[in-house]
């Protein structure tokens, strides 16, 4: 694991808190609403699995953060994608909010690997050399710079600037 870790999820945490917590609330709502016991044994079914895949998420998003080590930087999103860009291969680092509409949380627009948090980004790398990154079913592409999201762009900064 990596020396320094930097989380991305602070802007999106409350509001997966917030389903959590309301989930149960619905479900009691639900046993006193609904007459009929299959239903509400499947709309209980239901409610227990989204309640389980909403405290996966949240210990998905803190346990899987972005890392900087000796060598590399990790950029992550849970266990949906892992980059590894070798800390070389990074010519220059800025921080400034930049906004976008992409749908996805990672795509490449015009060589930029742009790994959004909703719909932001706030610390862009210009790389020294093409990398290559696998989008899966997107394919793999060869980016120069990338757009990221951290809670912490300061901190990121200056472990990247070491």
């Amino acid at each position: 694991m990596g020396d320094r870790t930097f989380g991305y999820s602070a802007q999106t945490r409350p509001f997966l808190w917030v389903f959590l917590v309301v989930t149960p609330l619905e479900i009691l709502l639900v046993e006193f609403i609904v007459p009929w016991f299959w239903l509400r044994a499947v709309l209980l079914a239901f409610g227990v699995l989204s309640a389980l895949l909403l405290g996966w998420q949240l210990w998905m998003l803190y346990k899987f953060k972005h890392e900087v080590d000796d060598e590399h930087l990790w950029l992550r999103y849970a266990r949906e994608f892992e980059y590894r860009i070798p800390l070389s291969a990074i010519e220059s680092v800025t921080q400034g909010t930049t906004s976008r509409t992409l749908g996805r949380t990672r795509s490449v627009v015009d060589g930029t690997l742009v790994l959004e948090i909703s719909n932001s980004t706030n610390v862009s790398l210009r790389l020294n050399a093409p990398q290559e990154v696998d989008l899966g079913r997107r394919g793999a592409h060869d980016v120069t710079k990338i757009e990221f999201w951290t809670d912490d762009p300061d901190g990121m900064a200056r472990a990247l600037r070491k």
